[in-house]
């Protein structure tokens, strides 16, 4: 990169620092969430057309379904390990140029691929060999497992793939190309719409076909990825030497990587007592049933989950130069934008609930099922953006330590514990009041741990506002 080049993007960096302390906080919002929900949407497109065109296999779309929601934990822990490395080596990249060293930043770039083709053969290795042990583990028995061995098997038989396709775009956003990285995430998310309903109804080739599309685009993915970093658009230039495992690289990788990773692991601890509860109280099917309501769910949450990541470059830097009514102004204003994206989306579910179940399920049966959980599970949905806007802001305003916990507790200490316990007192609607309980404790929790933490914090701006 030319010296003309750096020093542009020195000018704008400046720019963007000076903004995040002078222009308006609802524009600056706008400006850092939007890329980013755009971005989750069409991650989570992946999975949510997966099912849809899962759910509607002739004559064995509920059973197809419920093995996905079987194999669920499995494929969190693959995306857990692929956030590790990704978002820490991301983190760390940002970081190394900002100090200017940018062969340390091509050479946690390296260490982050490295990474990744090692752990994913291991995991690879490992699947196969304890197979057996594992669906014991999960549970995966009776009618859907063939279905969920079908689709899993191939799913990690393609896990360097997997990883790679989430790793690439993230490290290319930090190599300074976000819109790039958008557009390669895009490319493959429209090649697995088009390979799935090719594979599962042009060649009936059924839930197997939806994982070889799947692969088949995170392989594409993967390529383009690669190819990114041999043109001339890379800023980062990768070398062999790179490649090379650096102990203190990796490290670095790991300290930063380890919070998206403890979080999705706790999101994958809860599926699997989920998955146990529902299929002990409400049978087999039920698996299925919560898989679609989840994915329903999945629509209207990633949109929060991105303004929560848009919040925190402007709530950590205002923060950091103590400008405090900004700071709690565009955490305020986050929190009111979610409230009202899932007050939107409880208003169109509680109206339109056959219409959601149905766009992943088409036995008449546990269509009626699941719209009865659906609607139980929902009735509190604009409660569930407390949790996720929270846990991204203490992150940035030196409260590490409160966002781990009530991530860990949130998943595994109220929404597992509740999933579980609750139907052995409400029967089945226990499983579908599990996740209102769950919010409601929740948002006090977090209520909690923010007068403890910010209690000196907002006296302070209150007395400077009064003064």
């Amino acid at each position: 990169m030319s010296k003309i080049i750096v020093n542009e993007l020195e000018s704008k960096t400046v720019g963007k620092i000076n903004e995040l302390e002078q222009k308006s906080i609802g524009k600056l919002l706008a400006h850092y969430s939007i890329p980013t929900v755009l971005g989750l949407i069409v991650n989570s497109l992946y999975q949510v057309v997966d099912r849809i065109y899962i759910g509607h296999i002739e004559g064995v779309g509920a059973l197809a379904l419920t093995g996905i929601g079987y194999t669920t934990p499995i494929t969190t822990v693959i995306l857990a390990i692929s956030a590790l490395i990704a978002v820490g080596a991301s983190s760390t990249i940002s970081i190394r140029l900002g100090e200017k060293q940018k062969e340390a930043a091509e050479e946690t770039a390296g260490n982050a691929f490295t990474f990744v083709a090692i752990i994913s053969l291991v995991i690879t290795v490992l699947f196969f060999i304890f197979k057996q042990q594992i669906y014991g583990l999960l549970g995966i028995t009776g009618q859907a497992r063939p279905y969920a061995d079908s689709y899993i098997s191939l799913i990690v038989l393609g896990t360097i793939f997997n990883m790679f396709s989430f790793a690439l775009p993230t490290i290319i956003r930090a190599d300074g190309s976000p819109t790039i990285s958008a557009a390669i995430t895009l490319t493959g998310c429209i090649v697995n719409i088009i390979l799935d309903a090719v594979l599962i109804f042009v060649l009936n080739m059924g839930i197997a076909g939806a994982a070889i599309a799947t692969v088949v685009s995170q392989v594409i993915v993967t390529a383009i990825g690669f190819v990114y970093f041999i043109s001339k658009n890379a800023y980062l230039r990768l070398v062999w030497d790179m490649f090379r495992p650096v102990l203190s690289t990796l490290k670095s990788i790991v300290k930063i990587g380890i919070v998206p990773f403890t979080n999705q692991l706790s999101i994958s601890i809860s599926q699997l007592v989920g998955n146990y509860s529902l299929a002990l109280h409400g049978g087999e099917l039920s698996v299925g049933a919560m898989t679609a309501i989840n994915s329903i769910i999945m629509i209207f949450l990633m949109p929060i989950n991105g303004v929560g990541q848009g919040l925190q470059p402007i709530a950590g830097y205002n923060f950091a130069k103590k400008n405090y009514s900004r700071t709690f102004g565009v955490f305020k204003l986050a929190l009111a934008c979610n409230a009202v994206i899932l007050l939107v989306g409880l208003t169109l579910i509680q109206i339109f609930p056959t219409f959601w179940v149905s766009l992943f399920i088409n036995d008449p049966s546990l269509v009626s099922l699941t719209v009865d959980g659906l609607r139980k599970f929902t009735i509190l949905l604009p409660l569930a953006t407390i949790v996720p806007t929270s846990l991204g802001f203490m992150m940035m305003t030196g409260k590490e330590k409160s966002s781990v916990f009530l991530s860990i507790f949130y998943q595994i200490g109220l929404s597992a514990i509740m999933i579980y316990s609750l139907p052995l007192i409400l029967g089945m609607d226990g499983l579908w009041y599990s996740r209102p309980v769950a919010d409601i404790i929740g948002g006090a929790l977090t209520l909690f741990l923010f007068m403890r933490g910010y209690g000196s914090v907002i006296k302070e701006m209150r007395k400077e506002q009064i003064g």
